[in-house]
């Protein structure tokens, strides 16, 4: 089944968006992070969600957006990961090997780096388009 949102149609580009194939609404898993002050800090933060990203992909779980504030609090870090549903995280993590040497480095580091998180899961609305494209 082909979905197409408005100013889409057959002949034109089918961008990727909140409906899914099938007219299912994509599901996201937004993480609000309030980092420990500093770049030295906001550089090791980086550097282990590099790792954090690539075992998430490696389970399904794409980065759509991380961003980091420039105005207001700051340091306060937000990730936007698209996932399949709302059990999607954990079975990811009970998939994961987190007994690896890569996996436990990073953990170590966001330890030492977040002071707070803060995780919601919130689907699409269809008007919306794509977070690409808007």
């Amino acid at each position: 089944m082909n979905v197409y949102l408005p100013g889409e149609g057959p002949g034109q580009k089918k961008r990727a968006g909140p409906v899914q194939e099938g007219g299912t609404l994509s599901s996201y898993m937004l993480a609000q992070l309030q980092l420990k002050y500093g770049f030295a800090n906001l550089a090791r933060y980086e550097a282990a969600m590099a790792t954090v990203r690539e075992l998430f992909e490696s389970q399904g779980i794409t980065l759509v957006a991380g961003t980091v504030t420039q105005v207001g609090p700051l340091y306060e870090a937000f990730n936007l990961w698209e996932i399949e549903d709302q059990g999607h995280l954990e079975r990811a993590l009970r998939s994961m090997t987190l007994g690896d040497p890569r996996a436990l480095e990073a953990m170590g580091e966001l330890n030492a780096t977040v002071e707070h998180e803060q995780t919601r899961f919130l689907g699409s609305l269809a008007f919306a388009g794509s977070p690409n494209t808007a």
